[in-house]
């Protein structure tokens, strides 16, 4: 069986499909040129490199030359399972053979797969026997394909899906195209084999207003396969290489006993660190936060706003900024060597970025809303918090050395080879394509 994987979002399908061609799956993913995004580029998931907050910001525009420029100066290694799109981009047009009820909405998916890069993305869809992906461009194709499929979303098209995220009532135009792609998303979602979570509660989390919606979806856990990484059990050794990396960024090495990790951008609304840093400040003003010192990404809406904080709060001794933004390789070094890791605050659910920290073992501070509840597999032992009381609860707690941060971490990162390792994962989804059905470890 031959499985197309489709979707740049966050390489989060780029990951699916280099650890189902490890499993020995026959993989064909397609690369997404609709998403220009620096963290949705396939050599930031295998290459070391870094931008600077500007450079970030322009990389996002850049046209595809000189991505392929910069794959080319950093030898990246074109896996022989990628299909990239791109050569045959305006060439000829792709049959629609998907289920679509109605004329408008069949004539609109027509127009829809007819864009250049469009066209040979479908073809290549109708050439697997079965689809995973991701957005949704993604979702469109696949229902346009004929082709069993199954949706692994990413959380903004879930929310499009169920009603959310509308355009300005005065754009008709706008209006007009969203109101028709969310009926062609709709339909995708409904004729997918299930919709597929890496999130232990089915998607059933807070989803600020969308959870009416997925819980009337065919959910299925199809976990995101993360392999297992080493990691030094000597503290003053992880500490050292800590420290080397923030010397190759020209920071100022660390010395508080206890340094957590901040990767996701720095973005109130979306990842909650204004919740971290005001409990940070009553640490401070407890006299318990000379212990903590917290590094943040180099990036996001955010990134001045909190900088100003910390200035104005005199917080500058107890945090590092980064200076700039750093693909997959680089980040899973300071998963391996910070103390702890800090994810997000807001969706109470557990985001790549925290399952990739536990698999390097490191203790993870995080709101997973449902991570009490059983399953066969277990919760995993997060240092739970959600507002900005329990955030400073845990602080206290790591400042008076009420934490066994190691024996967490070790435990977390059994946690996460023993539900999401590959060997575990794959079968599982496999299983999905060859029932055509959700079965496997359906909700």
């Amino acid at each position: 069986m031959k499985v197309g994987i489709y979707g740049g979002m966050a390489n989060n399908m780029y990951v699916f499909a280099k650890a189902l061609a490890g499993q020995g799956v026959d993989v064909c993913f397609i690369r997404d040129r609709s998403d220009r995004y620096p963290m949705s580029q396939p050599i930031w998931e295998d290459v070391p490199f870094r931008f600077g907050y500007e450079e970030l910001l322009q990389a996002m525009s850049w046209p595809w030359a000189r991505w392929s420029q910069l794959e080319s100066e950093l030898k990246w290694a074109v896996p022989d399972w990628l299909y990239d799109p791109l050569p045959e981009a305006g060439g000829k047009t792709s049959v629609v053979r998907g289920r679509v009820k109605g004329v408008i909405d069949s004539e609109f998916l027509k127009w829809y797969v007819r864009a250049p890069h469009r066209a040979p993305v479908l073809r290549k869809m109708q050439s697997c026997d079965a689809l995973l992906v991701c957005g949704i461009e993604g979702s469109l194709l696949a229902n346009a394909s004929g082709r069993p499929y199954v949706i692994w979303p990413h959380g903004g098209d879930t929310m499009i899906a169920a009603g959310l995220l509308q355009p300005r009532f005065y754009r008709v135009r706008s209006r007009f195209m969203h109101g028709m792609l969310r009926r062609q998303l709709l339909a995708a979602y409904a004729n997918a084999l299930c919709i597929g979570s890496h999130e232990p509660t089915g998607i059933c989390a807070d989803y600020l207003g969308a959870e009416h919606f997925t819980r009337t979806q065919k959910i299925a856990f199809v976990p995101i396969p993360i392999p297992v990484r080493p990691r030094s059990p000597d503290a003053g050794e992880r500490r050292r290489a800590l420290n080397g990396l923030l010397a190759e960024m020209g920071l100022d090495a660390l010395s508080g006993e206890y340094v957590g990790f901040v990767p996701s951008r720095v973005d109130y609304r979306w990842k909650g660190q204004d919740r971290l840093l005001r409990a940070l400040l009553r640490l401070e003003g407890e006299g318990k936060a000379s212990g903590i010192h917290l590094i943040f990404s180099g990036w996001g809406v955010d990134y001045h706003a909190a900088r100003r904080f910390v200035q104005d709060n005199h917080l500058a001794g107890r945090t590092t900024f980064l200076n700039c933004a750093q693909s997959k390789p680089l980040l899973f070094q300071f998963f391996r060597n910070a103390d702890f890791v800090v994810d997000q605050f807001i969706l109470g659910m557990c985001s790549t970025s925290a399952l990739e920290a536990m698999s390097c073992g490191a203790p993870l501070i995080t709101w997973n809303a449902n991570a009490s509840v059983e399953r066969s597999w277990g919760a995993p032992p997060l240092l739970e918090a959600r507002t900005e009381d329990d955030i400073l609860g845990v602080l206290r707690k790591l400042a008076e050395k009420r934490v066994d941060l190691e024996r967490t971490g070790t435990s977390l990162q059994q946690w996460l080879g023993r539900v999401f390792g590959p060997a575990t994962a794959t079968p599982g989804l496999m299983a999905i394509f060859a029932g055509g059905s959700t079965k496997g470890r359906p909700w």
